[in-house]
């Protein structure tokens, strides 16, 4: 895993590493919503966390897996990690780069011949009208050929559009976030001589 926020490593390192079963904590994430309350009650409800306890699922102890603090460039843009990893997992990610095209030869990078990349996210480009940032906003359909471009070859029978994903919502109030995202898997080719790149 990969984080910038200082909130969210906070709260992965603590289901991470301080839980010890499923449900062992409750938390209130929807108590200081005011507006769009159904009942007060759905305001006040608790939900038990974690639902799955890490260090119980079937490859806890034969997979490596790390969670790193910091900018995703520079960790995995460096040197020791050429090649080191057989999958790459993002979820509502690509679209936080000011330069997709950095992230994407970053994993280029990182990934071994014939890894994997799955991707589930929408495009809401993060650094899109923020002043003084510049940044580059592609169409899904220019992210698709771009990643074609850098050399990745998806798997056309795993293509997902606009697939329904809640954010961060109560799937009790009266207001819902929903993004129309996509899903893609792709595979670093095993002979790089096969890409034109």
């Amino acid at each position: 895993g990969n984080e910038f926020s200082y909130f969210m490593l906070f709260a992965s390192n603590f289901v991470l590493n301080k839980s010890t079963e499923v449900n062992q904590h409750a938390i209130y994430p929807f108590v200081h919503q005011f507006s769009n309350v159904v009942h007060r009650e759905d305001q006040m409800r608790k939900i038990m966390v974690p639902d799955v306890l890490p260090s119980n699922l079937p490859f806890a102890q034969s997979a490596e897996f790390s969670m790193t603090a910091g900018d995703f460039i520079e960790i995995y843009g460096a040197e020791d990690e050429k090649e080191q990893w057989d999958a790459i997992v993002t979820c509502f990610f690509m679209d936080t780069a000011k330069n997709v095209l950095d992230y994407l030869d970053t994993m280029w990078s990182a990934m071994k011949p014939g890894a994997v990349w799955i991707n589930l996210g929408p495009l809401l480009w993060h650094f899109d009208n923020v002043e003084n940032e510049s940044s580059i906003e592609l169409t899904r359909d220019e992210f698709i050929k771009l990643v074609r471009k850098v050399g990745f070859e998806l798997d056309e029978c795993q293509f997902r559009d606009c697939i329904s994903v809640p954010y961060t919502a109560n799937d009790r109030s009266m207001l819902q976030y929903t993004y129309r995202a996509f899903m893609c898997v792709a595979r670093k080719p095993n002979s790089i001589n096969s890409v034109d790149k």
